[in-house]
């Protein structure tokens, strides 16, 4: 009887010691699927080619677009899916800058500009996403996005005024563009993360025997 009791009271205290364990996380995803890689950059590809080029602004984020779809496309043939994936989705954010400029004629996305008072809250957001584009650009190791970091303060610039003028549609619009131009850096930082060799062990310390 003793023993029992002994017993059942090691697993009470067992299952105490489990229920204050922290939780697992959630599994991490493992590396995307080539295949799943190629249709999202044919995906990308096919909307760069319907959407329209309203405005300089426009045509040069299609430019752009293109330009990363192709470098998506290389690092997808050189086995490179995870840096393929990211460098598609800095295409894609760049595309919908082009999305964005074209709103701008049309009073608006489909549902058309929030309230001012909510564009200037994602605008204070939209500030602060700004102060990693410097940091992003750096990680990036990307001569071509060298323009993004000061674009996206332009966006920012115009997004502010055109909030200062009651003007919700520019406002919107632009705040989205410079989030757009952040998001696309954000993306190449990370592509550039695959490329990057881990750094070396460190040197033994000195008097360490070999």
């Amino acid at each position: 009887m003793t023993m029992a009791r002994s017993i059942g009271a090691l697993v009470c205290i067992a299952q105490l010691l489990l229920s204050q364990l922290p939780l697992p996380g959630p599994p991490q995803p493992g590396p995307p699927d080539a295949q799943g890689v190629a249709k999202h950059i044919a995906d990308i590809h096919q909307k760069v080619e319907r959407t329209l080029a309203v405005n300089t602004t426009a045509r040069r984020a299609l430019e752009y677009s293109r330009f990363y779809l192709q470098r998506a496309q290389t690092s997808l043939r050189t086995q490179h899916p995870f840096a393929a994936d990211r460098i598609a989705a800095a295409a894609d954010a760049l595309l919908h800058i082009a999305e964005h400029q074209e709103h701008l004629r049309t009073n608006g996305g489909p549902k058309g500009p929030p309230p001012l008072a909510e564009i200037r809250r994602h605008l204070e957001r939209v500030y602060f996403q700004l102060q990693q584009a410097d940091y992003f650009l750096t990680e990036a190791h990307d001569g071509k996005a060298a323009p993004f970091p000061q674009w996206a303060r332009d966006f920012y610039q115009l997004a502010v005024k055109a909030a200062d003028a009651s003007d919700s549609v520019a406002a919107d619009e632009n705040a989205k563009c410079a989030e757009e131009v952040v998001r696309a850096l954000e993306n190449l930082a990370q592509a550039a993360s695959e490329y990057t060799p881990a750094p070396p062990n460190p040197p033994p310390p000195l008097g360490a025997r070999s």
